[in-house]
């Protein structure tokens, strides 16, 4: 992964000393009894200008949903950077939200969860936007069928 010889996530438990994915390091306060490390809603997430992610958006700061117990280990951030992937979404303690492929719109991986905070009448930013992109892919294959 990421080229690094021996990496691995914390969720494996494989005693690798390349742990890329490891636990929260900062658990979200109040979150219900049970519940993952970083659940509920983070009000503070800022969003990279110029990213793919701002275009969609069109804010520099967002709230978001979350319901994990992994996120990237800053020690390892240099390498998912050095690997294409520039973080384009940062949390209040600067800890990474969400990378980007600035080769290909939909190539997007977020620790929040879109659908959580999507509603009918509603739906959230990334989910239009891909499915904007889904429909205008599809319509460019029609005509490359027709023109062939």
């Amino acid at each position: 992964m990421l080229g690094i010889k021996d990496a691995d996530s914390a969720e494996n438990n494989s005693g690798s000393k390349n742990i890329v994915i490891y636990p929260v390091a900062c658990a979200v306060p109040g979150r219900s009894d049970g519940a993952p490390k970083l659940s509920g809603a983070i009000s503070e997430i800022r969003i990279r200008p110029g990213s793919y992610l701002h275009s969609f958006y069109k804010k520099d700061v967002v709230a978001e949903e979350f319901f994990c117990n992994y996120e990237v280990n800053p020690e390892f951030e240099w390498a998912v950077i050095e690997a294409g992937f520039p973080i384009v979404a940062r949390g209040a303690a600067d800890e990474a939200h969400a990378i980007e492929s600035p080769t290909h719109r939909f190539f997007i991986a977020t620790l929040f969860q879109p659908q959580l905070s999507s509603q009918a009448g509603k739906p959230h930013p990334i989910i239009v936007e891909f499915l904007r992109a889904a429909a205008k892919w599809k319509t460019q294959k029609l005509e490359d069928a027709v023109l062939e």
